[in-house]
């Protein structure tokens, strides 16, 4: 038996269009999802589909840097770091949805969660577009990476409240947690690169 069972191409846009519509608040795009098990570890296959923008992304803000850096620590360490990323939210969240009572909706959360990646790298490359395109300032772009975190962090909250049924502060602290949790990891990323 696989580790991660195969995807198909529609599975893979219907996870997409889903998670575009729950980003455009449209909580019915719930139901698109595949809640079971097999449907949670298929959504893990959206690291793939966004790989290529999370590379420009990372390529970008290390652009000072990358002289400096041995090529082959770096690729090494980013795609520990990627790995980790998008395993250690959703293991944490296997024992907080068995906490908070909602261990039958945690796939759904899991599938949900994994797909809403496909909006959010597209939100991080209109801040990557910003930012190289020399039209703004600096402290503009500041400004609308602020604007684009805020963005990821209510589209996160929206997915913890159509997935799971939490009140709002009960979600909203699963949502700073898993802020914490990648903070933890860009900054464990960031020693090893050093």
């Amino acid at each position: 038996m696989n580790a991660l069972p195969t995807i198909t191409i529609p599975e893979a846009f219907t996870g997409l269009f889903a998670a575009w519509r729950l980003f455009l608040r449209d909580e019915r795009a719930v139901s698109l999802f595949d809640g079971t098990p097999e449907g949670a570890l298929k959504s893990f296959y959206c690291a793939l589909i966004v790989l290529p923008g999370y590379a420009l992304v990372v390529a970008f803000a290390h652009t000072v840097a990358l002289t400096e850096i041995d090529w082959f620590r770096f690729v090494v360490v980013e795609a520990i770091a990627y790995v980790v990323s998008w395993c250690a939210w959703p293991l944490l969240m296997f024992y907080a949805a068995r906490a908070l009572d909602r261990s039958a909706s945690y796939c759904l959360y899991v599938a949900a969660y994994n797909w809403g990646s496909g909006p959010q790298i597209l939100v991080l490359l209109l801040v990557l577009f910003v930012a190289i395109s020399g039209f703004v300032s600096r402290e503009v772009v500041t400004i609308v990476n602020l604007v684009a975190i805020v963005i990821i962090l209510l589209y996160h909250l929206f997915i913890v409240r159509v997935t799971l049924k939490l009140s709002f502060f009960v979600a909203l602290g699963l949502v700073l947690s898993e802020a914490m949790v990648s903070q933890l990891v860009i900054h464990a990323r960031n020693i090893m690169l050093r």
